[in-house]
């Protein structure tokens, strides 16, 4: 039941909020009448996030204004805490895990009046606002793609991306927690940093560009040749990015496999290669956040699915697993609970996290592969996994 995360949350008594009535008594001077009500609230402080913690980002579709993230215990199978945010959120991780980003707007009158974009910075253990930072020239507004916004590996800076219509990347110097400026960026989209001073985007003609930051978090925009064919066989926008790998892989509808090199502070463009071995017919990729990276032991998952030409956001029906240094499949996972979302934490015992979009998560351990269960009803609409030190 969609109820049972609230009963969880409610359950758990690490958010809940207590309300405790004031005893009744009688004054002298008013027979008969009672006194005040007496409200106290208690709110728990978590701990510090944890590795095997997954973040859920929820743009609740019915009541899309209003959106929440969802914090669990891969280990415990348990909800730790929830935020609520704005409009179509974005968030990103601090690298130190000691503070939350959320790209959120907002309107004055909840559904109109006076817009408001901003990147909000979150306490990780209160998970209530420490400041703001407003973005004058908004926000990507979309069904949330991790890309849309992200911070350079340092977290020094926090990439925003917009379209309204022209293109642009806000950034925010996350040090003064302050708008740092605008870069124009036509004809590319998305975030995708690189190193400190660097960040990549998709181009419409099939290209990547790179952009180098300055110190006041300045840059310009160059362009690559094309390397896949927008018309024949795009690529998924969300791609398998690490920035704590330095690796990156950008998925074709079809199955190709184009990894990116980010070391030296560029992007630089790999040899293709396919993740069908021509042994598995019928089988595509597909979904949402449908691939992710394990650095320390340089696995590729990604979500499988039994689909022709054009199925590429059919929910999958596997994660299939890669060491991508001999770009052979390995295990694969079946899923009972068909996914759009996967990821990995980072550590040296990993969980795999898969989202359905029925809201169930499951979690598999990241060497045997073995099922450690499942949370359900988490929220109404989920779509979304992050975790620390991607």
């Amino acid at each position: 039941m969609r109820t049972s995360a609230l009963w969880t949350l409610l359950a758990s008594g690490l958010a809940a909020v207590l309300f405790v009535a004031g005893e009744a008594r009688s004054d002298d001077n008013m027979p008969g009448s009672f006194g005040p009500t007496a409200e106290a609230q208690s709110v728990v402080t978590l701990p510090d996030p944890k590795p095997h913690w997954v973040y859920v980002l929820d743009p609740v579709f019915p009541h899309i204004t209003a959106g929440k993230i969802y914090i669990y215990d891969g280990d415990a199978l348990a909800l730790v805490g929830m935020m609520n945010t704005g409009y179509t959120s974005n968030m990103a991780i601090a690298p130190d895990r000691k503070s939350l980003y959320v790209a959120e707007t907002y309107w004055s009158r909840g559904s109109r009046g006076e817009r408001v974009d901003m990147v909000t910075f979150y306490n990780p253990n209160t998970l209530e606002p420490s400041g703001e930072a407003l973005l004058p020239k908004g926000r990507y507004l979309v069904v949330p793609k991790k890309p849309n916004a992200d911070l350079t590996p340092d977290g020094r800076f926090m990439l925003s991306y917009n379209m309204a219509p022209a293109m642009s990347v806000s950034v925010v110097d996350t040090r003064r927690k302050s708008y740092a400026g605008e870069i124009e960026t036509p004809g590319c989209a998305l975030v995708y940093p690189i190193s400190n001073t660097a960040f990549a985007m998709i181009c419409a003609d099939g290209g990547m560009a790179t952009i180098n930051l300055d110190s006041a978090g300045k840059g310009k925009l160059e362009r690559s040749k094309p390397f896949f064919d927008v018309e024949a066989d795009p690529v998924f926008e969300h791609a398998a990015w690490s920035k704590s790998g330095q690796r990156g892989f950008f998925i074709s509808y079809a199955g190709l496999v184009y990894p990116v090199d980010l070391s030296g502070g560029k992007a630089r463009i790999e040899p293709a290669w396919n993740l069908l071995d021509g042994q598995e017919a019928g089988w595509r990729p597909g979904g949402w956040q449908l691939a992710a990276y394990h650095a320390p032991t340089k696995r590729l998952f990604v979500l499988m699915h039994q689909g022709g030409r054009w199925t590429h956001k059919q929910a999958g029906e596997q994660v299939w697993v890669y060491d991508t240094a001999s770009k052979k499949r390995g295990a694969h996972l079946e899923l009972e609970h068909h996914s759009i979302s996967v990821n990995v934490t980072q550590d040296g015992s990993p969980l795999i996290f898969t989202l359905s979009e029925l809201a169930a998560m499951s979690v598999f351990d990241g060497k045997s592969y073995a099922h450690k269960g499942d949370i359900e009803g988490i929220g109404d609409s989920p779509y979304l996994l992050y975790v620390a030190g991607e």
